[in-house]
């Protein structure tokens, strides 16, 4: 990737809400071209898709808790079933299948402790094949993911 696509990665991930205009005059390209280039980004599936950040203290979300879970079996059929049930429950933010000691960690947010319990009890133990379940909380987010390292990324 050239320096112009790399700058221009980094800033629509840095504000995506930029005109076209104010990328361009960013990454020193014509709005034209500045055009074309994010187009094809977006059809090369690099951008997909945008979004705004938002501060979960702010929506009452204070407790953001990390569940490592474990599952009966590994077998394929056990894994499809349990990462379908996930995509059922929009309490749970993130799930990633693992190495390790665990199968699965995911990422849930809550308004309180009450409010996990029930994810816990209505969401997570609903979930099919787990074996074990633990959850650890946040204390502090000391920094929050603000996009990739472009730059380190190989040629696109």
């Amino acid at each position: 990737m050239d320096r112009a696509g790399i700058a221009l990665l980094e800033a629509l991930q840095d504000d995506s809400s930029l005109s076209i205009s104010e990328l361009a005059e960013i990454v020193a390209l014509s709005s034209s071209a500045c055009h074309r280039r994010i187009k094809a980004l977006e059809q090369a599936g690099v951008i997909a898709g945008y979004g705004a950040r938002l501060e979960p203290r702010l929506l009452g979300l204070s407790v953001e808790v990390f569940v490592e879970i474990t599952l009966t079996s590994q077998s394929r059929e056990a894994m499809d079933r349990f990462e379908r049930s996930v995509l059922d429950f929009d309490d749970i933010l993130e799930c990633h299948l693992m190495s390790g000691s665990a199968d699965y960690l995911m990422r849930v947010a809550a308004r309180d402790l009450e409010q996990y319990d029930r994810v816990h009890r209505d969401c997570l133990a609903r979930l099919p094949g787990v074996s074990s379940m633990r959850s650890s909380f946040s204390l502090r987010r000391i920094k929050q993911m603000r996009g990739y390292p472009v730059r380190s990324g190989p040629s696109l």
